[in-house]
């Protein structure tokens, strides 16, 4: 009997596990990138950013000449990790500023 209930509450626990990590803060990172040009190469820098197995999305803004990471819930930020993937993208990472992402 008491096998049956270990089972329904492992059960529970493997349904309730992607709720968990929904209701965590997700990590934002904003980098000032120079070198951008035109909107290549903003696309070749959010495809680059997006190989980081932490990142779920990013902007990069040809106006603001900045780029905007999002990373999965309950990850923790690499800051000199993607400063090296811009420059590995060709162009100049600049400031950064680490935060929570806004839930609206």
């Amino acid at each position: 009997m008491k096998k049956f209930h270990l089972r329904q509450m492992a059960a529970a626990l493997a349904l309730c596990l992607p709720l968990l990590a929904c209701g965590a803060e997700r990590q934002v990172v904003n980098i000032a990138v120079k070198g951008m040009t035109c909107p290549f190469c903003a696309y070749g820098l959010e495809k680059n950013l997006g190989k980081a197995s932490e990142v779920d999305r990013v902007a990069a803004s040809l106006k603001q000449q900045n780029v905007h990471i999002v990373l999965k819930p309950g990850t923790q930020p690499d800051v000199a990790r993607y400063k090296q993937l811009i420059h590995d993208a060709g162009f100049t990472p600049g400031e950064a500023r680490v935060g929570k992402e806004d839930v609206k």
